[in-house]
């Protein structure tokens, strides 16, 4: 039985090499969490770090097993008072450090499945223009939570 292994292994290697040039190209995400809710509240968010990566990009979407909907929102100051507006995306520019944090950019979990229960993980799959979806695990915090813990990375 005659190998194919030394016309196989060059194919192998130049299709290696180009994934790991691309995964260079994808945004970084760290410190993925979100604050405990309550039983009966189907809302809750999700705050993140997003380092762009080699090439300027923009998130434009995230989707959750655990939530019906979750879309990109803003907190903006009008007449003096706080309100969240939904946003169409969030630019991430190439190098660059995004942070989606309490009363800022977030994204926001609606038709929660169950509550958001600290120490448990759920994921979320980030959809990017350039780089494509990125599949990120949530650690849920306490409800009084103000930031991630440091030491949580993607």
């Amino acid at each position: 039985m005659k190998s194919h292994l030394p016309r196989i292994l060059p194919a192998l290697a130049l299709a290696l090499a180009a994934c790991a040039a691309h995964a260079g190209d994808a945004p970084v995400v760290s410190n993925a969490w979100s604050r405990a809710t309550a039983p009966g509240v189907e809302v809750g968010a999700a705050y993140m770090v997003i380092v762009g990566g080699s090439k300027d990009d923009r998130l434009i979407g995230a989707s959750s097993d655990r939530a019906a909907m979750v879309h990109l929102h803003d907190v903006v100051e009008e007449d003096g008072m706080a309100k969240m507006r939904s946003t169409e995306a969030v630019e991430v520019s190439a190098g660059q450090r995004v942070e989606l944090a309490p009363k800022g950019r977030h994204l926001m979990l609606m038709g929660l499945d169950a509550p958001l229960v600290t120490g448990e993980t759920y994921t979320l799959v980030l959809k990017f223009v350039v780089s494509g979806e990125q599949t990120v695990t949530v650690h849920v915090r306490p409800a009084t939570a103000e930031t991630a813990h440091p030491q949580q990375h993607h």
